[in-house]
């Protein structure tokens, strides 16, 4: 295994949408100091800003320079920090690449608008699955999945005189002086992180302050970034409005002009502009935060005093790192940890010291989570799942990647289920039997171990495995899809589970008599089949004129024949319900409807 597989296997979220972003800061919420994940930076700082329409105001220098023109929406969150099905807010992004007036900074943005307006239902990306692209060899680092994508990149790195990354590596701590020199105080600890071949880098860490008048305040963590001119980076970072903020210059002890940046609440920034690249260290306390990531709330002090824990001026100028010195180091720290004995010590909540989560947090959760079930709120419930997910049920092992491909299997896998989880997950435990519960792996128990939970990348509570005596839905994605196994792939070139998640959808429409939905769904022309006669229709709007009598008529009789799991394939298409539909692949990668019968024989099909 490659070291660039070997991360996207651990992180395996890195460039897989944009919808993954590095403003959600952590992978986890971390344990308090002396239990640290070495790997927990990666997949939070690797990440994409999805950007949406919103001007924001420009200042002369210092964060509102470094600004974004517009504004991110992210998922809102509850009080708890989970996500609140269909709802956003719009935030401040910074760029990491350097001030507004900055090539790079300028193509990051013509990017991010590109992206916000670009497949903005998410159609094509799915329709690709995880089929090679062909882009992967030069795009690589980018979310580029179509020829429209690339010309568009590669219009926007021409325009501003930019590269495009060729190559990253994991750096392991310890391996930071082989990587980029020796720029951290001997008060800082630079965990895990990933460097590129011109020497940007990014890694997470943590600084031991209280020299002077700060009398031992203790541990503050951060998130370091530094961005080499000249290529092109895509990340943004999320400073949620950067009205909250206190900026003023500052000279660090090694004489370095830094802006500081001190946050109302869990955040902080320090940037220094070294001239041939730009530094931007996230810190993740601020004047009103808590003792969450860092010992307590900061003022100007603390932030000078980190700010001075680095040597700024040994980053400059910058050099292409030796991969191969990295390599070396990363062997001999990896080497060093199988030989450290396991830690076995807990704080006084053992819950969080093992999930990162609260007990009431959790039991919050899961109080949610159990009446969502019981109340039959089938979409909520499937927004709070892990995805990729393999779901187990009675026909087999199909992976689903959204909520919407997990709701064809919703009723199988919990709606049968409903009474006994969310009983089983409200329980009231006596003083010997814990309610929700871990068994080391990061993440929490309740039901006996039907359902298992924890904090995600995006640091959100979310569902990684329901599991009953007759089905089960667990986090993780399986193998591409064997034509020699899946008849319905090998007939028709469509995924079985993608084909009942098709056959879903449209009972969904039928039912709900979403006509102008399923009239698009049709391959035209097409013949309408209704008692005057057959008449050749060619467009959605043609054929909603017999829509009453084609398909109206006995629409319950209809869907109730459209059974998902019991789907066939013949002459290149799939058919469901004895026949009642029949669908494939047209040419732009689409499935499409062919013909769709009801039982008195009406309905729509190809023209004669």
């Amino acid at each position: 295994m490659s070291n660039r597989e070997f991360y996207q296997d651990t992180f395996s979220q890195v460039h897989s949408s944009k919808e993954i972003r590095w403003e959600d800061i952590q992978t986890m919420k971390r344990r308090r100091r002396g239990s640290r994940r070495v790997f927990m930076l990666a997949a939070v700082i690797c990440a994409l800003a999805a950007l949406s329409v919103a001007a924001a105001a420009t200042g002369l220098f210092g964060l509102r320079d470094a600004l974004l023109p517009e504004k991110g929406s992210v998922n809102m969150l509850d009080g708890n920090g989970i996500v609140v099905p269909g709802e956003y807010e719009y935030r401040d992004f910074v760029s990491l690449s350097g001030y507004q007036d900055t090539p790079e900074s300028r193509a990051l943005a013509e990017w991010q608008t590109f992206l916000a307006g670009y497949d903005e239902d998410g159609s094509i990306i799915s329709a690709i699955g995880n089929a090679p692209t062909g882009f992967e060899d030069r795009y690589g680092f980018y979310l580029v999945y179509t020829q429209e994508m690339a010309d568009k990149l590669e219009e926007i790195i021409a325009k501003y005189g930019l590269r495009l990354h060729t190559r990253m590596e994991i750096v392991m701590p310890g391996a930071w002086p082989a990587a980029a020199g020796n720029f951290c105080g001997e008060n800082v600890t630079a965990y895990s992180g990933y460097i590129y071949e011109n020497g940007t880098f990014r890694f997470d860490g943590e600084a031991e302050l209280g020299a002077g008048e700060l009398k031992g305040y203790g541990a503050i963590e951060y998130q370091f970034s530094r961005s080499v001119r000249g290529t092109f980076d895509d990340v943004a970072l999320n400073i949620g409005d950067v009205s909250d903020f206190q900026e003023w210059e500052y000279e660090t002890a090694d004489g370095t002009p830094v802006t500081l940046g001190l946050g109302r609440r869990n955040r902080s920034i320090i940037m220094a502009d070294l001239g041939d690249s730009f530094i931007l260290v996230n810190v993740l306390t601020g004047g009103e935060g808590d003792d969450t990531f860092s010992s307590a709330p900061i003022g100007w002090e603390e932030l000078e005093e980190l700010a001075d824990s680095f040597r700024f001026s040994a980053l400059t100028p910058a050099e292409a790192p030796d991969f191969d010195a990295i390599l070396w180091e990363n062997e001999r720290y990896l080497e060093e940890q199988e030989n450290q004995p396991l830690e076995t010590e807990e704080t006084e909540d053992p819950l969080y010291d093992r999930t990162g989560m609260r007990p009431e947090v959790a039991r919050e959760f899961v109080l949610m989570l159990a009446e969502r079930i019981a109340d039959g709120k089938k979409r909520e419930v499937a927004e709070l799942l892990v995805y990729p997910s393999q779901v187990e049920v009675a026909a087999g092992t199909f992976t689903v990647r959204s909520p919407e491909e997990f709701l064809p299997y919703y009723d199988e896998v919990i709606g049968q289920n409903c009474q006994g989880l969310s009983t089983a997950m409200t329980w009231e435990p006596t003083p010997s039997e814990p309610w929700i519960f871990s068994d080391g792996s990061g993440l929490a128990a309740v039901a006996d171990g039907a359902v298992w939970f924890g904090l995600t990348e995006e640091n959100v509570i979310r569902v990684f495995t329901i599991q009953t005596d007759q089905a089960a839905v667990r986090s993780g994605e399986g193998d591409s899809p064997d034509p020699n196994e899946d008849e319905i792939y090998a007939g028709t070139g469509i995924e079985r589970d993608a084909a009942k998640a098709f056959v879903w959808d449209l009972t969904d429409l039928l039912s709900g008599g979403k006509r102008e939905k399923v009239a698009e769904l049709f391959v035209y022309p097409c013949a309408v089949h209704v008692a005057g006669g057959v008449f050749t229709v060619n467009t959605p709007e043609e054929l909603l004129a017999y829509y009453d009598e084609a398909i109206e008529l006995d629409v319950e009789t209809l869907v109730d024949n459209l059974d998902y799991h019991s789907i066939f394939t013949h002459n290149g298409l799939v058919g469901a319900g004895d026949g009642t539909a029949w669908f494939g692949l047209v040419e732009d990668g689409g499935i499409r409807l062919f013909s769709l019968w009801t039982p008195q024989g009406l309905g729509v099909g190809p023209v004669s």
